[in-house]
């Protein structure tokens, strides 16, 4: 009996002793591997995976060595998935709490310890005190996209700008102020337009995550920049929205290179919603460009995503719905006011004065914010208006309205077929624009009196003839800024690349071209004048090169609500004294449904070359699509 009971305890044993030799990391990347995780394309959204547009083999889009585990990382997802547990199962350092990977990639970790129904007692979770503190701090429970309006002024925001507002547990419509932003945007120390798309056109800028409190973006869109502001409140879970922080915390120290059309804040921003919610790829709607505007319709798109929009007006749209409310004379006096040529209490009591006042005191600001009075300055003029205004009763002066919502513009490329005559000749017109808005555009969504046109091609095939480049231009950006009697913004322009300027008979020529100008509103009528300055170099010039300069007038009129009008008139003269240039043009556009515009234009130009003097006329007819 003694014989037996040892055998069977040795029996016990023997097949006890694999179970408690079993290696918990082994077995959970055997199970990774049966459960095939490294094709899953929630993994693939965690590394920021994406297919070559051509190969269609993956790689990630992070440029930094340190957002991998495996040497190989960037493009084997398998190999990354069993170097990313094997870091994982790590053991803790007392010493450094914070550099364990468990807490270098918190999103992979939560992931991953999920699908494998990984217990503490399998793989111990490790404490992360700064990721926690940050966590704490933000106490996440839900997420707005927010939508600054596009700022022309600025060459980083042209297109407008997408970000996430992490909302609080609790919060309300006073404190929504106070929650934190997860942004995302190039580390640009471009000033121009010019150098700033050279480098986001080649990736020459670096991508970086970071995060600060909503009312400090608040004041640097809607008061310094006057950029209006959408919000988009979308229905992702608590637990949702942890999992993007978790993963914006890994991304916040690793280098992407940032490309202005397709990695870009907004691409970046769906990465982000995407791996908060695996399934969702709203990112996958943007194979080839990430136009601010168009990603913005592509969340509003996806079904029941977006649960509540809101509209913050900017300071300079407040003022304008201020202005409109006073009449001419009671405009100038506040106006008065807000100059300092005239006392505050002498506007009087009654509800007029009250809203004089008021429009005074946020004029003040506005000047103040945009750098156009000395700090001192405003805060004596706000002291003295606001002393006038404290013991006066509170009134009602409306709700800004809001303007068209975003989502409802225009798509951002478009498409263009015309047949018409050049140079006395039958001809054939093509052209195509990637992005992404110009003057003769339905400006529903945009911004007024705003063109930026990147990557704009067009070309012609006269009858008997092949087809030729007509120009090209990388950039091609129009301000066009009413002056008010009480803000006066200065327009201008600015645009290089190639163009046939000196006829349809010569090659297309590069050149730069641009200027300073002004602009007045009347009803539906908006009109321009610019001082336009062009450098231009081509063969058939005395010096191959040429300096001109000139007046350009311009008159946009909206006829009817579906179409627009644009008159041009201009002459420029040239440094060669041999060549001049004068122009006129006619164009008219009148939209046929969401996604089309029948076209129709005149242009006539004499140039006056060295060896030559000639007039030349184009008119086409045609129709443009939206894509």
């Amino acid at each position: 009996m003694k014989i037996l009971i040892a055998l069977g305890s040795a029996l016990s044993l023997s097949l006890a002793a694999p179970s408690a030799q079993a290696d918990p990391l082994a077995d959970a990347q055997s199970a990774a591997r049966d459960a095939r995780l490294a094709d899953d394309p929630a993994w693939a959204d965690l590394l920021q995976y994406e297919p070559y547009p051509i190969t269609g083999q993956l790689r990630s889009l992070a440029d930094d060595k340190g957002f991998f585990n495996a040497p190989d990382g960037a493009r084997n997802p398998a190999a990354e998935l069993d170097a990313t547990l094997a870091r994982l199962f790590e053991p803790a350092r007392a010493e450094a709490p914070d550099e364990h990977p468990q807490c270098r990639f918190p999103a992979r970790h939560h992931w991953l310890r999920q699908r494998l129904t990984l217990s503490p007692a399998q793989l111990p979770e490790q404490p992360c005190p700064r990721l926690e503190k940050w966590a704490a701090e933000i106490n996440p429970a839900g997420v707005t996209l927010v939508f600054p309006s596009a700022y022309v002024n600025s060459p980083a925001s042209m297109f407008g700008h997408t970000l996430l507002r992490i909302d609080a547990a609790g919060q309300t419509e006073a404190t929504r102020l106070l929650a934190y932003t997860i942004n995302y945007a190039a580390k640009a120390d471009a000033t121009d337009g010019f150098t700033f798309a050279l480098k986001g056109l080649t990736g020459l800028y670096p991508g970086t995550l970071s995060s600060s409190p909503y009312y400090a973006k608040v004041r640097e869109y809607s008061d310094m920049e006057s950029r209006d502001v959408w919000e988009y409140r979308l229905n992702l879970t608590p637990a949702e929205t942890r999992q993007l922080l978790r993963h914006a915390w890994e991304i916040g120290a690793t280098r992407f290179d940032y490309w202005f059309f397709d990695e870009n804040c907004s691409y970046m921003i769906l990465r982000l919603l995407d791996v908060a919610r695996p399934g969702l790829r709203v990112a996958k709607q943007f194979y080839w460009t990430a136009i601010p505007v168009d990603t913005v319709k592509g969340v509003v798109a996806m079904p029941d995503l977006v649960t509540d929009i809101r509209f913050r007006p900017s300071t300079g749209t407040e003022l304008a719905h201020r202005a409109k409310r006073l009449d001419p004379a009671s405009l100038d006096a506040a106006i008065a006011v807000a100059d300092g040529r005239r006392p505050p209490q002498s506007l009087g009591t009654n509800t007029q004065a009250i809203e004089q006042l008021e429009f005074a005191d946020r004029l003040v600001s506005f000047r103040g914010h945009a750098g156009k009075l000395e700090q001192d300055d405003a805060l004596a003029r706000l002291k003295a208006i606001q002393i006038a205004r404290s013991p006066l009763p509170t009134i009602d002066t409306g709700t800004v309205p809001a303007p068209p919502r975003p989502e409802n513009g225009h798509a951002s490329g478009r498409f263009g077929l015309a047949a018409g005559r050049l140079d006395g000749a039958n001809a054939l017109f093509l052209d195509l624009r990637p992005a992404y808005h110009d003057l003769l555009d339905p400006e529903t969504g945009y911004a007024r009196g705003a063109q930026i046109r990147f990557l704009d091609l067009g070309a012609s095939q006269r009858e008997g003839r092949g087809w030729r480049l007509d120009r090209f231009l990388p950039v091609d950006i129009v301000s066009v800024a009413p002056r008010l009697s009480w803000t006066q913004p200065l327009s201008w322009k600015v645009r290089f690349g190639w163009e046939r300027v000196l006829g349809a008979s010569r090659a297309t020529s590069p050149m730069v071209a641009g200027g300073p100008g002004a602009a007045w509103e009347w009803g539906g009528l908006l009109g321009y004048v610019f001082l336009e300055n062009q450098l231009l170099g081509h063969g058939d010039l005395q010096k191959h090169w040429a300096i001109g300069s000139g007046p350009l007038a311009g008159l946009l009129w909206d006829v009817g609500a579906g179409s627009r009008l644009q008159l041009e008139a201009g002459r420029q003269w040239f440094n060669d004294r041999r060549l001049d240039r004068s122009a006129a043009r006619a164009h008219l556009r009148t939209r046929l449904g969401h996604r089309d515009n029948l076209v129709a234009g005149y242009e006539w130009s004499r140039i006056e070359l060295p060896d030559a003097e000639r007039s030349e006329r184009r008119v086409t007819l045609g129709w443009q699509h939206y894509f």
